[in-house]
């Protein structure tokens, strides 16, 4: 929790809708997606979850480890149980 915040309720949903007037450049889109990552870590280091029910995506793929902590783990041993070969979704979840 960030200092000097009171505890009780919180937000339910956080959601973001980001526009611009000249259309998406390569630079445009590579500060979005930093500001993305910025938002939800923060999000996380305040107890937040990411949205999984559009999925998490390839592109945030690698903040699944960090919220899950030792849970991915567990999704690791059933995926590797259930998909020896890797040929279900190779690379989702980050697994």
């Amino acid at each position: 929790m960030l200092p000097n915040t009171q505890s009780g309720p919180r937000p339910e949903l956080f959601s973001m809708l980001i526009v611009s007037d000249s259309g998406p450049t390569p630079e445009s889109m590579e500060h979005l997606g930093e500001a993305v990552e910025q938002v939800l870590e923060l999000a996380q280091d305040m107890g937040g979850i990411m949205e999984y029910c559009h999925g998490v995506g390839v592109k945030l793929n690698h903040l699944l480890a960090r919220e899950m902590g030792m849970g991915q783990e567990v999704v690791q041993a059933i995926k590797q149980a259930l998909d020896p070969n890797n040929i279900m979704n190779p690379g989702k979840l980050a697994l």
